[in-house]
């Protein structure tokens, strides 16, 4: 197995790190993970030992099953959730509160536009302004 150097680092060793840690706040021994989640019952233990590490598939199962990113159980790190701005969320309102029909009338008026947008962009670039 090969671990990953993350400047001094094991970035392997710290991912395994983490994802016990989840299990550990979460109360879930790995007999119930690996059940729950359809992994090979020696995984969790073949992680720990260094003998395997988590497949792509594995991690994004584990980052929806404790409720993180896979960004999170790779890294450590969580994205910033409050990117959303007040006039945003202001605007998302609004469209939450009209009908599936009116939202769909309002989908449709929003990808005409950019359609038109689009067509303009394309037709500045090939005349040169």
């Amino acid at each position: 197995m090969s671990i990953v150097h993350y400047g001094k680092f094991h970035f392997l060793v710290f991912m395994i790190e983490r994802i016990l840690n989840l299990m550990k706040q979460s109360s879930v021994t790995a007999k119930q993970l690996t059940s729950d989640l359809e992994i090979s019952s020696t995984s969790i233990t073949d992680w720990k030992k260094g003998k395997g590490r988590p497949s792509a598939d594995a991690i994004v199962k584990l980052a929806k099953y404790f409720g993180v990113t896979t960004d999170y159980i790779l890294t450590g790190k969580e994205e910033d959730s409050s990117s959303i701005s007040m006039e945003d969320e202001e605007l998302l309102g609004y469209y939450h509160s009209l009908s599936k029909t009116d939202q769909r009338w309002i989908m449709g008026q929003m990808i005409d536009l950019i359609k038109k947008y689009d067509s303009q962009a394309e037709k500045r670039q090939v005349s040169g302004k």
